[in-house]
C-alpha cells in the first residue's frame, strides 16, 4: 500500500515537473519568437526613411528594458520627418543630455526652429554649432548648414554679418559689406562659388510646396539681397531660375534689366526691357545713364 502511495506521489511529482517544463519551454518560445528590436534593425528603418517604423521600433526596446542612447537622435529625427516638433525637440534634449557634442542633432534642432518659424532661434543656432564645434564640421555638415541657412541668413545681410560672424563667413558674406562690382564681367573663382550656392538657394525654393508666384517672388527677394551684397553672379542665377518659371513677370524682367546693366551688358539688359509687357520709363532711363 506504501509502494503504491509512494508510486502514485511520484507520478504527480514527475508530472508536475513536465508541466513545469513546459511551462518554461512556452515561455522561452514565446520570447524567442518575439520581434527582438536592435540598434542596427533601427538604422535599417532610417535608412529605408521608415520612421513609423523608427518610432515602433524603439517602443518595442523600451518596453523590454532599457534603450541604448545612441538611439535618441534617430528618434528625434523620426518625429521631425513626420512633423512632431514638439516630440523632436524633447528627444533632441534628449540626445544632448547624454551627448553634449553630438552636431547632428543640434543641426536638427535649428531645423525645428526654421520649421517652426523662428529663424531668428535657427540662425542663432547654426552660429553656436560654427562658434563652437567648427573645428570638427565635416564638409558634409558645412555644406547642409549653408544650405539651410542661406535663405533666412541672406534676406538681412548685415544683420548676419553683426549677430552671426562665423555663418556669415561660411556663407561668404563676411566681406560683401567692403566688395565693389567688379568692372569686369569675366567670372572669378569667388563669383563662380557664389553661383553655385545660388543655384542651390534656387533648388530649394522650387522645391517648396507653395505656388508658383510665390516662388517667383522668393527668387526676386533673395536675389535682391545678393544684388545689395554686391554678389551680381548670385543674383543672376536667381532671377534666372525666376525666369524660367515664369518667362513673363514683369518684376522678374525688370530686376534682371538692372542687373544686367548693372554688370556691363547694356544689350541684353535693354533686351530684357524690351519683355515687359507694360513699359516703364524710370527703367529705360536707367538703362539709358
Amino acid at each position: 500500500m506504501k509502494k503504491r502511495k509512494k508510486s502514485r506521489a511520484e507520478r504527480a511529482r514527475r508530472k508536475r515537473a513536465r508541466r513545469e517544463e513546459k511551462r518554461h519551454a512556452k515561455g522561452t518560445m514565446t520570447m524567442a519568437e518575439k520581434k527582438i528590436v536592435t540598434v542596427e534593425q533601427i538604422r535599417k528603418h532610417m535608412e529605408k526613411k521608415e520612421y513609423a517604423g523608427v518610432i515602433n521600433a524603439f517602443a518595442d526596446m523600451l518596453a523590454q528594458g532599457n534603450p541604448p542612447e545612441e538611439c535618441f537622435g534617430d528618434l528625434a529625427r523620426a518625429y521631425f520627418e513626420l512633423g512632431d516638433y514638439t516630440r523632436a525637440a524633447s528627444w533632441v534634449t534628449n540626445t544632448l543630455a547624454k551627448d553634449p557634442a553630438n552636431v547632428e542633432v543640434r543641426i536638427l534642432l535649428a531645423r525645428i526652429c526654421q520649421r517652426e518659424k523662428r529663424s531668428d532661434d535657427a540662425l542663432k543656432l547654426y552660429e553656436n554649432v560654427l562658434r563652437a564645434h567648427g573645428n570638427v564640421l565635416s564638409d558634409e555638415q558645412r555644406k547642409e548648414i549653408s544650405r539651410l541657412a542661406g535663405l533666412d541668413a541672406r534676406l538681412a545681410p548685415d544683420k548676419t554679418r553683426a549677430a552671426y560672424p562665423h555663418l556669415a563667413a561660411l556663407l561668404g558674406l563676411a566681406s560683401a559689406s567692403v566688395q565693389e562690382p567688379a568692372a569686369s564681367t569675366a567670372p572669378t573663382a569667388q563669383s563662380v562659388h557664389a553661383a553655385v550656392d545660388a543655384e542651390k538657394q534656387a533648388e530649394e525654393i522650387l522645391a517648396q510646396a507653395v505656388r508658383p508666384v510665390e516662388k517667383v517672388a522668393t527668387l526676386n527677394a533673395f536675389a535682391g539681397a545678393s544684388y545689395a551684397a554686391n554678389d551680381y553672379a548670385s543674383a543672376k542665377v536667381l532671377l534666372m531660375a525666376a525666369l524660367r518659371l515664369d518667362p513673363g513677370c514683369d518684376m522678374t524682367l525688370k530686376n534682371a534689366a538692372l542687373l544686367l546693366h548693372d554688370m556691363g551688358d547694356a544689350d541684353k539688359a535693354l533686351h530684357m526691357a524690351a519683355k515687359m509687357r507694360q513699359t516703364d520709363f524710370l527703367l529705360l532711363r536707367a538703362l539709358k545713364a
